[in-house]
């Protein structure tokens, strides 16, 4: 009679203890595909484009674009980091897209084919305008359809409430962002504080997406002298200053996870401080690098209204994996973002990690690529990953994603083997009667 109770007893506390634990690990919403067709591409730009050296990834503009030139012998490579999987998943698999005038001068397609609505090429002596295969075409790019729906995204994300701290470290003018959430951190900033830095470190768990949202007009990275942006490395355990081949692989992967929103800005300049994530700002004219500063490498994705740059700087293939809900514009406006409290302490420096040969750098890339042997109708190169790319599904689990469900797991296990200890105790009980 006893043997039922007792069993009830072990269940009825299994699932008081077991409860709390799985809704504390319950995921949050993401959507599939958050970024849209955008998120397939290194540069997504809706209106005319600037651009020399080149993009690791693919490049879709929906204006003009004026790639190299041929007065200063500048060219512009494409696609040097796609892989298979990238290249299938592209629109008519092009790796450039130019919905106006493409003017060209040493464009070279590293992987897929290019299409635009005209093409203007260099007159340059012993200069080109395309190596690779290219034609004249429609866009496979609804540019108007995207946008719409990448502005109504950037708006509802930056709704969300903010669940990690932005904070001033007693050192200079830092700025400390620090999340403590498994799986999704975000924050929200002015444009003005963010601007106001000249040193940032980001520290959250490992296989985390982080999404930093950032209202204002405009903002300027050039303006406070910040010389670059900080990841915590859990495998060094301390703050790495992004860099092309900076940190481990967890490092990495927070790097893949990391967007940066601006759903208000008009204007959003970069020095030539190396830059982590993608940035998401739909109505500005984002410009990579001036000629005070330099060119600014973004490793990560551009998605811009408008994009210039001098020559030298680069985007690489590190396209957003992370974890955001499907967008939907807010009814109510934007929440106020709370000023950076201090700390009261000072912020670390920056460990300096080893690579292989680079020094953290991407290997240069000639300003002025020569044709290759890839020309129209011939076959397109096998992939090889780039360094610093992060393949998607092969990321490794570390210890900070695993920890509540590996203490979930072994409180099931004690609790199950607590069940089976009282029923063989009670039966032994029951048949000594």
């Amino acid at each position: 009679m006893r043997t039922p109770a007792a069993l009830a007893t072990v269940g009825i506390v299994a699932s008081l203890v077991l409860a709390p634990a799985t809704s504390a690990t319950a995921a949050p919403q993401c959507g599939t595909d958050p970024l849209g067709t955008a998120g397939k591409y290194a540069e997504f730009v809706e209106g005319d484009a600037t651009r020399y050296s080149d993009s690791e990834g693919a490049v879709a503009v929906g204006g003009d674009a004026h790639f190299g030139d041929g007065r200063t012998g500048q060219g512009f490579s494409v696609g040097a980091g796609l892989g298979g999987d990238d290249l299938g998943a592209l629109p008519s698999h092009n790796s450039l897209v130019v919905g106006g005038t493409l003017s060209a001068n040493q464009v070279v397609l590293r992987k897929g084919s290019g299409v635009y609505g005209e093409l203007r090429g260099t007159n340059r002596p012993g200069s080109f305008a395309i190596d690779g295969p290219h034609a004249q075409g429609s866009s496979p790019v609804d540019f108007k359809r995207e946008f719409a729906a990448l502005r109504a995204s950037s708006t509802a994300w930056a709704a969300l409430q903010a669940n990690g701290t932005a904070a001033r470290p007693t050192n200079g003018k830092a700025l400390l962002l620090t999340g403590s959430d498994p799986e999704r951190n975000v924050f929200t900033l002015n444009a003005a504080d963010l601007q106001q830095a000249n040193r940032m470190a980001l520290k959250v768990p490992a296989g985390s997406t982080t999404l930093v949202n950032v209202l204002g007009s405009s903002y300027d990275m050039a303006a406070a002298g910040l010389s670059g942006v900080e990841i915590w490395d859990p495998q060094s355990k301390a703050f790495v200053l992004d860099d092309y081949a900076a940190g481990s692989a967890a490092f990495k992967a927070l790097r893949s996870k990391l967007l940066w929103n601006f759903p208000q800005a008009t204007s959003l300049v970069k020095n030539s401080a190396s830059w982590p994530g993608t940035i998401l700002a739909p109505d500005a004219a984002v410009q990579l690098g001036n000629a005070k500063t330099g060119p600014g490498h973004v490793n990560g994705a551009v998605i811009a209204r408008k994009l210039t740059s001098v020559p030298g700087a680069e985007t690489h293939q590190m396209v957003f994996s992370g974890c955001l809900p499907a967008g939907r514009a807010p009814s109510k406006p934007l929440p106020s973002a709370a000023h950076p409290a201090p700390t009261g302490t000072a912020l670390p420096p920056p460990a300096t990690p080893k690579s292989s040969g680079t020094n953290g750098k991407k290997p240069s890339t000639p300003a002025s690529p020569s044709p290759s042997a890839t020309q129209a109708g011939s076959p397109t190169p096998t992939a090889t990953p780039a360094p610093g790319a992060v393949e998607k599904g092969r990321l490794a689990l570390t210890g900070g994603g695993v920890g509540p469900l590996f203490v979930t797991g072994a409180v099931a296990t004690l609790l199950a083997g607590g069940a089976c200890t009282a029923y063989a105790v009670i039966r032994r009980r029951a048949s000594r009667r």
